[in-house]
């Protein structure tokens, strides 16, 4: 799932019913702009398997509320 390819209403709507939280919301900001996830786990300070556990994390999310 690509998060930037989402159109703004679609972005909004999964802001207001995902309940991101904490790093969640940096990592889905980010991703809206196409950023890459390596350059979120040095943001974030994390290592990239951190950043891309927590990717899925926040891609269940959205499925969840998809549906």
């Amino acid at each position: 799932m690509i998060i930037a390819d989402f159109t703004k209403p679609e972005l909004d709507y999964l802001r207001d019913n995902c309940n991101f939280v904490g790093d969640e919301i940096y990592l889905f900001e980010a991703r809206s702009r196409g950023v890459p996830l390596e350059r979120i786990a040095e943001d974030l300070n994390m290592s990239p398997s951190a950043a891309r556990a927590l990717s899925r994390k926040v891609n269940k999310k959205i499925v969840r509320v998809s549906k």
